[in-house]
C-alpha cells in the first residue's frame, strides 16, 4: 500500500508541476526554472528513512532562492533500539512540505538550507502485540549541497545533514545524513 501511494505522488508531481513554464516577454528576463524529483535515503544512529521529493527553483540565480518542497516518506527504526523500549515494530509515514533555499555556487553546484514540517501517522506495535496508531507532527532543518550536471534534463545528486523534531513516542529528536538522487526537467 505505501508503495502505491508513493507511486501515485510521483506520477501526480511529474504530470502536474507546481509552476507552469509558459514563456512571456517578462519571463525571458528571468533565469530558467529547475524542476526536480528526487529520492532521498537518510541514515541516523537509530533509524533509516526514505522520501520522494519535488522541488522547483531558478537556475543560476544571483539571489538566494527559496522554493517550495513537497515530499512523501517512511521511517524505519532499528530493531536493537526498539528492543530496549519493549517495542516490536514502528511504522511511520509522512507527507512533508517546506522551503529549501538554494544559493548557486557555480560549476552547477548549489548550497542548500531548508526548513520543513511533516504531518503523518505513527503505528507502534509492542512486544505483547498491543498496537497503537497516532497522529505525528514534526519539523526538519537541513543543509547540504546539490549537484546538477546537466542543465536542461538529467541527473541530480545531493548530500545533506538533517535534524528532526517530532511528537513521536519512540524517537522525538535526531540528526541524520542523507544522500539523494533524481532528475531535473
Amino acid at each position: 500500500m505505501p508503495f502505491l501511494v508513493a507511486c501515485s505522488l510521483f506520477f501526480f508531481l511529474s504530470v502536474f508541476p507546481l509552476h507552469t513554464s509558459a514563456q512571456t516577454a517578462t519571463d525571458s528576463l528571468n533565469p530558467p526554472l529547475v524542476h526536480m524529483i528526487t529520492f532521498e535515503r537518510v541514515s541516523s544512529r537509530n533509524y533509516q528513512s526514505w522520501s520522494i521529493q519535488y522541488r522547483e527553483f531558478e537556475k543560476q540565480s544571483k539571489e538566494f532562492v527559496i522554493p517550495l518542497t513537497l515530499s512523501f516518506g517512511n521511517t524505519t527504526i532499528d530493531e536493537s533500539f526498539l528492543e530496549n523500549k519493549d517495542i516490536k515494530e514502528v511504522d511511520t509515514y509522512s507527507l512533508g512540505f517546506g522551503f529549501d533555499g538554494y544559493e548557486y555556487l557555480g560549476g552547477r553546484f548549489y548550497f542548500n538550507l531548508g526548513l520543513g514540517a511533516f504531518p503523518g501517522i505513527e503505528t507502534i506495535e509492542r512486544q505483547n502485540n498491543d498496537r497503537t496508531t497516532r497522529f505525528l507532527i514534526g519539523g526538519t532543518a537541513s543543509t547540504g549541497f546539490l549537484f546538477i550536471p546537466f542543465p536542461e534534463f538529467g541527473l541530480v545528486l545531493g548530500l545533506n545533514a538533517i535534524g528532526r523534531l517530532s511528537n513521536s513516542k519512540v524517537i522525538s529528536s535526531s540528526i541524520g545524513f542523507g544522500i539523494e538522487a533524481g532528475f531535473n526537467f
